[in-house]
């Protein structure tokens, strides 16, 4: 017979070992390596703040679209579809009568056309800040109807007006809930999404889990999701590589054709968004168009495309409207080239023939950043102008887009939403709101931004995008480099991701988790 105090450590291994095989881990946070669907999320970066109405990226946006939705959406076709409410348009064409759903907040109270009014009137509230403040201005007054009707009138005729409707930044929020405690959407955030907020330790991981009165029946497939934070892009490969992460975004394209070759993995590649060159137009000598077009014409495209991205990206000589979407001008595919040549007599033309010194904003975070901006380095100074690198962590690098502390800085773009109507959010006169080109203005550039707008008939709203195009491309307040692909990395027991490509890949839309599923 075993004595007691043997038979005690005996019970204590015996626990330890039931602890590590069921998979918990130090923070208490469920593996994926247990019994349930409790997916874990190594992301890319941590958000400063969940508040849904402020735009910080990516990774934000990834977290914020599992715990909110809007009152639309997009499907993996990129078409606008209902979320929590559905909508008809008035013969004013400025009426629109949105109708919302049977949908509850992840706290059990319904969500009703007082909290629609609600958030779009903080939306419109300067203290906010909101990202898209300027766009949703269009909106003249918001009446409640019944609990469940809600009535936007316009100022003016809005062609994409639903489509600002759809992005997470509109997400709806609970009046009660957001009034309870001054910010307590920055750091404690309840939506109507499919995954409820349970904890977020600052520096290492955010956990959701399954919203169980979530109004599509059926969703979420998860348990819950943990969100492991992982600044370095090797270590979250090697963490997807070694089991201890279900899937990733941005997979670093140095690691993408091991892990295509990998049994264990599946590797999703789209097409995704824009990576160029902003400029803080108020500096000189960037104020000069010319300047701007000499250091277009200075990037060899192809170059960072095999340096930065491994040869997985396609080189952008003309505008940045894809085919298929209005304002496509194919003749405009080729306004510029790789010609260093040139480059030297637009300098030459602008009163710098000796070139000058800029500081060009980049990240750390990311290769795909820091590996673009040492390619422009290098390209640059084949035509005299010498660039000193910043190159901080990304949070550091939103601030100092943010305080326009730059002179230029690697940037990237995508479609926010569905409607080329999301170039106002970039090349509008006016203070810019997020990842914008500094301070860059132009009457005939707002004036067809504008008209865009406000016009209704989409074959003249090709026509007036058309004309944006090349007065964009003239002024260049952007430097255009290439599509890059994006690869997300999963194990292959997950299933039912569906990415978005094209211009669409950032928006709300990029990773819907309430179909992701994991089959072990």
């Amino acid at each position: 017979m075993l004595s007691k105090s043997k038979s005690l450590k005996r019970l204590i291994i015996c626990a330890i070992v039931m602890l590590l095989v069921c998979g918990f881990s130090v923070s208490g946070a469920p593996s994926s390596k247990d019994n349930g669907k409790n997916l874990i999320f190594g992301l890319s970066a941590e958000p400063a703040n969940l508040d849904p109405a402020l735009a910080q990226g990516t990774a934000k946006r990834v977290i914020n679209g599992a715990i909110y939705r809007a009152l639309f959406s997009y499907d993996k076709d990129g078409e606008l579809v209902e979320e929590l409410g559905s909508y008809t348009v008035g013969s004013d064409n400025k009426t629109y009568i949105i109708k919302l759903k049977d949908a509850n907040f992840q706290n059990g109270d319904p969500v009703t056309a007082d909290d629609v009014k609600f958030t779009f009137e903080r939306l419109l509230d300067p203290k906010t800040g909101a990202t898209f403040f300027k766009e949703l201005s269009v909106i003249d007054k918001i009446d409640v109807v019944d609990a469940k009707t809600v009535k936007f009138v316009l100022k003016k005729q809005c062609a994409p007006f639903v489509h600002y409707l759809a992005m997470i930044e509109s997400a709806i929020v609970s009046k009660k809930y957001t009034q309870s405690k001054e910010n307590i959407l920055a750091t404690a955030p309840m939506g109507a999404g499919p995954y409820k907020f349970v904890s977020w330790n600052k520096g290492q991981s955010l956990i959701v889990e399954k919203n169980k009165d979530y109004f599509k029946k059926g969703l979420p497939k998860l348990d819950s999701i943990t969100f492991n934070f992982y600044a370095d892009e090797d270590a979250r490969s090697n963490a997807l590589r070694a089991g201890d992460i279900d899937i990733t975004d941005y997979v670093p394209w140095k690691d993408t054709a091991s892990m295509l070759n990998d049994p264990r993995l599946t590797i999703d590649q789209e097409n995704g968004p824009v990576m160029l060159i902003s400029f803080n137009t108020k500096v000189k000598p960037l104020d000069d168009p010319r300047v701007r077009k000499a250091i277009s014409y200075a990037i060899d495209r192809t170059s960072v495309i095999n340096t930065a991205f491994l040869g997985r990206g396609t080189p952008i000589y003309g505008f940045v409207l894809n085919k298929g979407w209005l304002g496509y001008d194919p003749n405009l595919n080729n306004y510029f080239e790789y010609n260093p040549e040139k480059a030297k007599q637009l300098l030459v033309e602008a009163g710098y023939p000796n070139g000058f010194n800029v500081k060009l904003l980049a990240s750390s975070s990311y290769s795909m950043h820091s590996q673009t901006a040492i390619c422009v380095q290098n390209d640059l100074k084949k035509v005299g102008i010498n660039v000193t690198l910043d190159l901080p962590d990304w949070a550091t690098r939103m601030k100092k887009v943010g305080e326009q502390d730059f002179d230029m800085f690697i940037n990237a773009m995508s479609g926010e939403f569905g409607d080329p109507d999301w170039l106002t959010n970039y090349m509008y006169s006016g203070k810019p709101t997020y990842n914008t080109s500094a301070w860059f203005g132009d009457a005939e550039v707002d004036n067809l931004l504008d008209q865009g707008r406000t016009t209704l008939d989409p074959a003249k709203r090709d026509v007036i995008y058309k004309k944006l195009a090349k007065r964009l491309l003239d002024l260049s307040p952007h430097v255009y480099i290439c599509y890059r692909e994006q690869a997300t990395g999963m194990q292959k027991y997950v299933t039912n991701f569906e990415g978005r490509p094209g211009l669409l890949c950032l928006s709300q839309a990029g990773m819907p988790l309430e179909t992701l599923d994991m089959t072990k």
